[in-house]
């Protein structure tokens, strides 16, 4: 069955940085399961890691894997409804890269307070939801330039979040429910940063695919 890429519903939570995406097609379930698995097989692969800022062991090594290079029809969904719903918020005339990666949090577990890359670099980042309900909510909350109050984001499974690296700051919250939290986290970069920068060519080139243009 042909899959519908313009099925999604979205809010311009704070206007011109920051997005609510609803993405109610992808089969959450099957796609959790994806993220145990590419988990499993980071652990076969990399040493153990004691506590750190990360939170986890996934997010620990995520410069070190792509999490849309793992074959899986729901995560290729993920990448291509993505890029079709942000191709409308980005410079029509930029390519742009995508890094990603998952974060599995455990109990009382999370990511404190952290930016992404500096505002030179025009760049954006995200998360999408896959399993981070129940019986306590979890959240993720945002320091935005030129705002005083903190923004709180409840996280809703199908829910995608983008926004503008801009001097913003964010920490997702302790999970307090049973299993783990499990989140796709991206950054979205453009190709010319990644060219004009030795240090991320270098060391990162690997872990860089290039955004579907629409």
């Amino acid at each position: 069955m042909e899959y519908n890429y313009s099925n999604y519903e979205v809010e311009n939570a704070v206007k011109d940085y920051l997005w609510l995406f609803k993405y109610p097609s992808i089969n959450n379930k099957r796609l959790l399961l994806t993220c145990y698995e590419v988990e499993k097989e980071l652990k076969e692969k990399f040493p153990p890691i004691g506590d750190n800022k990360y939170g986890c062991f996934s997010s620990y090594y995520h410069t070190e894997y792509n999490l849309f290079s793992f074959p899986c029809q729901q995560l290729q969904k993920l990448y291509t409804i993505l890029s079709f719903s942000i191709n409308k918020i980005i410079d029509p005339e930029e390519q742009y890269y995508v890094r990603c990666w998952v974060n599995l949090f455990a109990q009382e577990k999370n990511i404190g307070w952290h930016s992404h890359w500096e505002s030179e670099f025009k760049t954006y980042h995200g998360f999408y939801c896959v399993h981070t309900e129940g019986k306590h909510d979890s959240y993720t909350d945002y320091k935005l330039p030129n705002k005083e109050d903190v923004l709180r984001i409840t996280s809703k499974d199908g829910l995608c979040v983008f926004g503008k690296s801009d001097g913003d700051k964010h920490r997702s919250s302790p999970w307090l429910n049973e299993n783990h939290r499990v989140t796709i986290a991206f950054d979205i970069i453009p190709v010319g940063v990644l060219r004009r920068y030795h240090e991320f060519t270098h060391k990162f080139l690997h872990n860089y695919i290039p955004l579907y243009k629409t």
